[in-house]
């Protein structure tokens, strides 16, 4: 059992409910390649975790200097569908915490609440939020602002400061400290050298603590 030291626990739904950025990574690099923007998976992780896909767009662009094929975006959302049903699976141990979280709770995820909504879905998840998600699709700004976590707070009826959020990218960090919410920095990178690196940058970023085992949390918080 938690204790109510939070009044609200907020999560980042890619890479801390479900594990679909491999997967999403993975084809995103594919379609912009063979649509002329010649990138590797390697190369997409590293630059876009934890962006919204508009700001990921407009980077690629700027980077190119050329605008991308109009349905580019559809494309992308066609080719996920099939590799995410068939490959997706919640983070390793999320769906025992989420019992244990007595504690109200949503999602607030840079990602459009089409997507939210297929991954939750997929993996099991999503009657484990009875409808509270919330998408950067609802707020003039995504990540790193503040506005989809205020957005959150706001609409659970809860005061940033009694706001407790998990996130894996300094992006996510970033917007949730900006909004004034303790941040659990969660650092899922297998490799130690990688995992290293990801800890440190998102203590960096504004995370309180930084953890590597879902298993923990009910305990962290």
């Amino acid at each position: 059992m938690v204790k109510n030291r939070f009044k609200l626990v907020i999560f980042d739904c890619d890479g801390v409910l479900v594990d679909s950025e491999p997967i999403i990574n993975r084809i995103f690099a594919e379609t912009l390649t063979e649509a002329g923007f010649p990138i590797t998976y390697a190369e997409v992780t590293q630059k876009f975790i934890g962006k919204s896909l508009k700001t990921c767009l407009e980077i690629i662009e700027a980077s190119y200097n050329k605008p991308l094929p109009k349905n580019f975006v559809e494309l992308c959302k066609e080719r996920e569908i099939a590799p995410l049903q068939q490959e997706l699976q919640p983070v390793s141990g999320i769906t025992e915490i989420l019992e244990q979280i007595r504690l109200p709770k949503c999602v607030a995820s840079n990602s459009s609440h089409r997507h939210i909504q297929m991954v939750l879905k997929i993996t099991g998840l999503l009657d484990k939020f009875d409808g509270k998600l919330y998408s950067a699709n609802d707020v003039s700004r995504p990540k790193p602002f503040p506005d989809v976590y205020l957005y959150a707070a706001e609409q659970m009826n809860s005061n940033p400061e009694d706001c407790a959020v998990i996130e894996d990218s300094v992006t996510g960090v970033q917007a949730a400290y900006a909004a004034g919410m303790t941040v659990f920095g969660y650092a899922h990178q297998s490799d130690a050298c990688d995992g290293l690196r990801q800890r440190t940058a998102l203590a960096e970023a504004g995370a309180k603590i930084v953890f590597n085992d879902m298993r923990q949390l009910a305990k962290l918080l």
